[in-house]
């Protein structure tokens, strides 16, 4: 995405980004490698996704860190529910895990995420995320091999996970992201095995595809203004569907 972006990012580099109907599509090539990262929601379970492809197109192997960061909050304010979140790590399924016991709201939740590789590191203090007197622009864990793996309480929270890939020549690898809310760890297992994967990622977004042209192919407008009919037939419904009736 155009935004945090790091100071090593060449300036005068092209972003495109593409939306749909219930989906987003943040495209990107630096360094001889092409990024395309898509993101959206499953419609039947409360699970964000964060789809990244990644195709090596130089002439050298190359060595990737990919970073998955949440900044938890859990409640109306987050300096107010900071010291009450505990991280944890799930190592059956390899999420991380949060928890505010004393959330009005998410008192009886569990915020999870998960990554698909296998090689991953992870930590749940947002302070050596971004780094002492850092930023979102050029966070430290950009500048590390590995992330040091600390959850518990009493941390500055935040959810840090990191994926260890590489590309060989000309190769393209496939990662998922998720983000969630869960009952249980139970809940939080069979969502990592369902959706966690590159096949559950894209069993989700065909259902966001179906729901959509099913709800917006419903009633279809013909008028001599293609502009018109553009609009009509599909935005303006799906604007009002998403901003302001859910």
């Amino acid at each position: 995405t155009p935004l945090p972006n790091c100071t090593v990012a060449q300036e005068n580099s092209d972003f495109v980004c593409r939306h749909g109907f219930g989906y987003s599509v943040f495209e990107h090539a630096e360094f001889g490698i092409s990024s395309e990262l898509t993101t959206y929601v499953a419609m039947d379970a409360p699970v964000k996704f964060v789809v990244i492809k990644l195709k090596n197109s130089s002439n050298r192997t190359r060595q990737l860190s990919v970073m998955g960061y949440c900044e938890l909050v859990m409640g109306e304010w987050r300096h107010a529910n900071l010291m009450h979140i505990v991280t944890e790590h799930d190592a059956h399924t390899g999420a991380l895990l949060a928890k505010n016991p004393y959330g009005r709201e998410c008192a009886n939740r569990i915020v999870f995420a998960h990554v698909s590789e296998k090689d991953n590191s992870f930590s749940g203090n947002r302070t050596e995320f971004i780094g002492r007197n850092s930023s979102m622009a050029s966070p430290a864990a950009m500048r590390r091999k590995r992330l040091s793996g600390k959850v518990g309480a009493g941390l500055d929270p935040c959810i840090g996970l990191q994926a260890q890939i590489t590309l060989l020549e000309n190769q393209e690898r496939e990662l998922v992201f998720i983000l969630g809310a869960a009952k249980n760890t139970d809940e939080i297992q069979g969502y990592a095995q369902q959706m966690g994967g590159v096949a559950g990622a894209r069993q989700a977004l065909d259902s966001v595809h179906e729901y959509w042209n099913h709800t917006l192919g419903a009633v279809q407008v013909e008028t001599p203004d293609a502009a018109l009919n553009v609009l009509t037939n599909g935005w303006l419904v799906y604007q009002t569907i998403s901003c302001r009736l859910w």
